[in-house]
């Protein structure tokens, strides 16, 4: 079984910031699920932002990065996408696990987490702080 991520970026006079959501029983996350059987992985991300936050976003991501994450390790495959057009916070009503309302944010990449967020998000963080400076570094040159 393999994760994808979906991570949308914005710019801002502070700096980078990334698409995350607090969901009501299990904390603050960034956008993840299941890839599907036959499906790419960048389809999937695509899809799993769609299902949980109601945003649907036209343009290829580019792949952040591929790693073993958690305990027991699974494979995640990280994409994103730079958006600027997106509001500050929503609230969006997924179908996920019986219906949550998931409430969206954006966090900065240079503001570390806090116990508000799972272990596995921490394992992921790191890597979108340690590879979306890139991304962004090709896309400005």
């Amino acid at each position: 079984m393999e994760k994808v991520c979906a991570v949308p970026y914005r710019l801002g006079r502070a700096g980078a910031e990334v698409l995350a959501f607090r969901h009501p029983l299990a904390g603050r996350q960034f956008v993840k699920g299941t890839r599907e059987a036959g499906e790419r992985s960048c389809e999937g991300a695509r899809r799993e932002l769609f299902e949980e936050s109601g945003v649907w976003l036209e343009t290829e991501p580019v792949l952040l990065a591929e790693a073993l994450i958690g305990v027991p390790s699974l494979r995640w495959i990280i994409h994103a996408w730079e958006t600027k057009s997106l509001p500050d916070i929503w609230d969006h009503w997924t179908e996920d696990g019986g219906g949550h309302l998931f409430s969206f944010f954006w966090h900065p990449l240079n503001v570390d987490l806090d116990e508000d967020w799972h272990p596995i998000f921490h394992e992921t963080f790191r890597l979108i702080r340690a590879t979306l400076p890139k991304v962004i570094g090709q896309q400005n040159t």
